[in-house]
């Protein structure tokens, strides 16, 4: 599923460099960093989302300009300092609840826009919810319950929708 992802952002690069810029592969994490960066965020990484960091650890240009975060951007980058301030923010709007997630739920930055007003976190509500995704901002909120679901969404979002 990840080549279809680069293969269509190779694709619209080439149809609108003005818009689109390639994905970029980061080097793959270690299970040693992906054992810690469960421990940092609190929370089992899903198992999707962990085997894509074991293939790479985060992703370039997964979305417009909006990254994957991996290992790597822990404990601190730009995109990570990003993330952690619109989650702030969402959760200080009561998002949550007005989502139907449970105000227990822990949430872990998976990507934000450069803007900081579109983020992924994936979420862990216990057993109260299957999804583990939620994609919020610019006037929108999508669960999804893997990692996989998130990509193929991003590479065909009609199709996602209409299943």
């Amino acid at each position: 599923m990840i080549a279809q992802l680069i293969e269509k952002r190779a694709q619209e690069a080439m149809e609108d460099p003005g818009i689109y810029s390639p994905i970029k592969l980061c080097p793959s994490a270690t299970q040693e960093q992906l054992t810690e960066l469960e421990s940092v965020v609190g929370q089992v990484l899903e198992p999707r989302y962990r085997e894509f960091l074991s293939v790479s650890d985060g992703l370039e240009n997964f979305y417009f300009e909006m990254p994957i975060l991996g290992c790597r951007d822990w404990p601190e980058s730009s995109a990570l300092v990003r993330a952690q301030s619109f989650l702030e923010l969402i959760l200080d709007m009561g998002t949550l609840e007005d989502e139907g997630l449970p105000s227990s739920t822990a949430l872990a930055p998976v990507s934000v826009d450069e803007d900081g007003t579109s983020g992924i976190f994936m979420i862990d509500t216990g057993s109260a919810m299957r999804e583990r995704f939620w994609w919020v901002g610019d006037g929108s909120s999508l669960l999804f319950p893997d990692f996989a679901d998130v990509i193929a969404y991003v590479i065909d979002p009609a199709s996602y929708l209409s299943r």
